[in-house]
């Protein structure tokens, strides 16, 4: 029977280099077997090595330093003039060469077995080796690999596995980080087994009937010198695991050779997939030999209808949906790009909380659990390569990811390039896109692809995209990132094509700060100085962008969805700030998944709940008796605003807007809003002067938690009276004892050099976040303390 095992735990790690540096040195690169020396040596003393479980991310242990060469290209790009160096963009931690060994034995009963070992994400560069023989090499940082080791496993005695890992190279320009940052898999299996990723459910279905017409492939191995004669058995499941259909089909499959079976079968009385209901079907491939069941694996896999309208907009099973979707990269505060599964399920509910049901992998191939909890959670997802191009290494990346990723229902369409200012006008572009069009055609012909398309070509803005028709007209769906003028004469010059806005700004400010300070690299979107604060004075000038964006979208109905630009802060691209900044500004959440104030702007109107939300806060000891602009983010009819019972007056509020009043008088006390529906009162907010820093509160995510998650954990400082200090910045250290380990902290400071890897932060603006792993069953305890207030003790139990 095939065996699926993680292979996450007990990695020796070295930060430096060791022979071999590539796999030509000394007779690397004549004799198999040859690497019988540094890092690869089955008789190298590893004991000194740290002891890691992946993902992990080793760049998260740099040190933040400033450097300002390295890439005087972006100087050319307008967008990227505030940094001046590809150090800078990356987050100003370096990144390096670091190797991994892990020692590991077969079980006997795995004799002669077949031996995968899969790679969900190294970034990047790895070299991998096993018993001295060279394996392979993937130099891509976003896409997961894997290789046949069953030659090179040794059955009866001890196993090393070594990956040389090179992030010195970047792909991007944000913080790209180093290492083994997702997932092992070790693959276990019979001389015949189905390939990895080999197995796919295209579905039409026919939404009049409630029916769906089913074609599975199964992509069959056999890796033995007999021809087999095999049964193939699909069976179709419920999420409930009752069976819906039974497909048997006798093969006959050739001496070391492989085929693909197709199957085509009907569904009546179907469950569609949708937002509301994330219904998952289930299909369970079992293959037979003379009666022995030689292996069984389970795919998940939904039914629903997807449309792109050019005049309506997007259709999901034939409702008309609005696509609120947001970009997001991959890294999160205290892990750097190696998320555990906890923390990214943790943002995905934080998205949620706002409204949003799309989701854009910008821009790298998703976490392979992501899309799973996608799929569960009801989330659209446009899924996207790394890089726009046809060459052979590139062209891999892009057939690997649709493979590995097309049974997920969440996935609506497939994006092939972002922002190719260098070359979206030129016809070898047009070729590219027709290359990767029929390459992704070739593996999954359900879904369309588009691409992120921008007006400016690194030096010059265009109001229309006029000059890039001859490549986007090879897309399915027109992606545009920003380029708001060109919206309108693009649906003019090509009416039956579709449009998607792939990016735009959801704004840009620091969570909890009201004035611009670039010395601290903070930013405050609705500063009226934001000109003379800032070095970069074009890049500064971004009032109203990100609600002007979502209305501007709503005014649209040909449209078919729109991603903002970010949904949670990202570590690098400090733009229009520069270091001391490290992280991005753009989020609708901090780097820690804390939400800013805009996020109510959204919630308002991505959302039927009710929303009143008023700021800044009311701790202004310097300003009193100034005025003071209060800003006000809501779904309601009407907002009136109190100071200390002082009204100053009640205003309407216009669909997808905001609401702001000038000159309020600061004094101490209570900041209130009133919001009317109807002319009724149905929700009431204040915001009130607190008291000082008095105390720590912790507060879990979930304490739903078992083995082998991330406990999450949300540090407040509060008051006298419980209410969070809104300028608390007290230094907090953590303890944690019991059944788990310490992993990483954060604060959401874009401006913080403090390292996230050590049990000790200063808060921001009254909050922090800390990780932390769980190793086994039973009781966690976690301390919070502070020499300038009262801590907290929590335990949590580890099921």
């Amino acid at each position: 029977m095939r065996k699926h095992l993680n292979f996450d735990k007990d990695w020796k790690f070295f930060r430096g280099d060791f022979a071999p540096h590539k796999p030509t040195d000394e007779w690397g690169g004549a004799k198999a077997r040859a690497y019988s020396f540094g890092a690869t040596s089955m008789t190298l003393n590893d004991a000194s090595w740290r002891t890691v479980t992946v993902p992990h991310d080793y760049v998260m242990e740099s040190s933040y330093t400033k450097k300002t060469n390295g890439n005087s290209a972006m100087k050319n790009i307008p967008a990227m003039e505030s940094i001046n160096s590809r150090h800078l963009a990356g987050g100003c931690l370096e990144g390096g060469i670091a190797w991994y060994r892990k020692h590991f034995t077969l079980a006997p009963e795995d004799t002669n077995k077949r031996i995968h070992i899969t790679f969900d994400g190294v970034y990047r560069d790895c070299t991998v080796y096993l018993n001295e023989y060279y394996i392979g090499s993937h130099i891509q940082g976003n896409t997961s690999f894997y290789f046949d080791i069953t030659d090179f496993v040794n059955y009866e005695g001890e196993n090393i596995l070594a990956v040389r890992v090179d992030s010195t190279g970047r792909e991007g320009w944000w913080y790209e980080g180093g290492g083994i940052y997702r997932h092992v898999w070790l693959d276990i299996m019979e001389e015949v087994y189905t390939e990895p990723w080999g197995i796919f459910v295209a579905s039409e279905v026919d939404l009049d009937k409630n029916s769906a017409k089913l074609s599975i492939e199964t992509e069959i191995n056999n890796y033995s010198l007999d021809e087999k004669n095999i049964l193939l058995e699909s069976i179709i499941l419920d999420t409930d695991d009752k069976e819906v259909a039974v497909l048997k089909k006798e093969l006959s499959l050739p001496v070391w050779d492989a085929i693909t079976n197709k199957q085509d079968l009907s569904l009546t009385d179907i469950n569609l997939w949708s937002l509301e209901n994330p219904y998952m079907y289930h299909l369970q491939t079992s293959l037979y030999h003379d009666g022995k069941l030689l292996e069984s694996t389970v795919t998940e896999f939904g039914l629903r209808h997807v449309h792109f309208d050019a005049e309506r907009g997007f259709f999901l099973n034939g409702k008309s949906v609005r696509v609120q979707g947001i970009c997001n990269h991959n890294n999160h505060a205290g892990v750097g790009i190696a998320l555990p599964d906890t923390v990214n399920e943790f943002r995905l509910k934080q998205l949620k909380t706002m409204g949003t049901n799309a989701y854009r992998s910008a821009h790298h191939a998703a976490t392979p659990e992501l899309l799973t909890m996608c799929d569960r959670l009801g989330i659209l997802v446009m899924d996207e390569t790394r890089r726009m191009s046809s060459s052979p290494d590139d062209l891999e990346a892009l057939t690997s990811l649709v493979k590995r990723d097309r049974n997920h229902p969440s996935i609506i369409i497939w994006g092939i390039g972002n922002e190719e200012i260098f070359s979206q006008d030129r016809p070898e572009t047009a070729r590219t896109t027709v290359t990767m069009k029929m390459a992704v055609r070739k593996l999954d012909s359900t879904r369309p692809i588009t691409s992120a398309v921008t007006c400016w070509n690194g030096k010059e803005r265009f109001d229309t995209a006029e000059g890039y028709v001859p490549v986007t007209e090879k897309l399915d769906v027109m992606g545009f990132n920003y380029c708001l003028s060109a919206w309108d004469d693009y649906h003019e010059r090509k009416p039956d094509q579709p449009i998607l806005i792939t990016e735009e700004s959801s704004s840009g400010t620091t969570r909890g700060c009201y004035s611009t300070c670039e010395a601290n690299g903070q930013y405050y979107v609705f500063d009226p100085d934001n000109l003379d604060k800032c070095t970069i004075k074009r890049k500064a000038v971004r009032k109203d962008m990100g609600e002007l964006a979502w209305k501007s979208f709503t005014e649209r109905p040909y449209l078919n969805g729109i991603f903002l630009w970010t949904g949670m802060d990202y570590r690098g691209e400090p733009t229009p700030l520069t270091y001391p900044a490290i992280s991005s500004q753009f989020g609708i959440f901090d780097y820690c998944g804390f939400p800013k104030d805009n996020y109510y702007y959204y919630k308002s109107w991505w959302t039927d709940e009710p929303v009143l939300h008023i700021f800044p806060h009311w701790n202004h000891p310097s300003k009193e008796g100034q005025p003071i602009t209060v800003y006000c983010y809501s779904n309601l009819d009407e907002v009136e605003l109190f100071v200390n019972g002082k009204s100053y007056g009640r205003q309407p509020m216009s669909r997808d807007w905001y609401l702001n009043w000038e000159n309020v008088i600061y004094e101490p006390g209570k900041l209130t809003a009133k919001g009317y529906k109807n002319g009724v009162e149905v929700l009431t907010e204040t915001v009130r002067t607190t008291g000082a820093p008095h105390k720590l509160l912790l507060t879990p995510y979930t304490t739903n938690l078992t083995c082998g998650d991330t406990a999450i954990l949300q540090v407040s400082i509060l008051d006298e009276n419980g209410i969070v200090v809104p300028t608390a910045s007290d230094e907090i250290y953590f303890s944690v004892e019991g059944a788990g380990e310490f992993l990483g902290t954060g604060n959401g400071n874009p401006g913080s050099h403090e390292s996230d890897i050590v049990p000790i932060r200063r808060a921001f603006n009254g909050l922090c976040q800390l990780l932390v792993r769980t190793t086994e069953v039973g009781m966690l305890k976690i301390t919070a303390s502070s020499h300038t207030v009262k801590g907290m003790t929590i335990e949590l139990e580890v099921k």
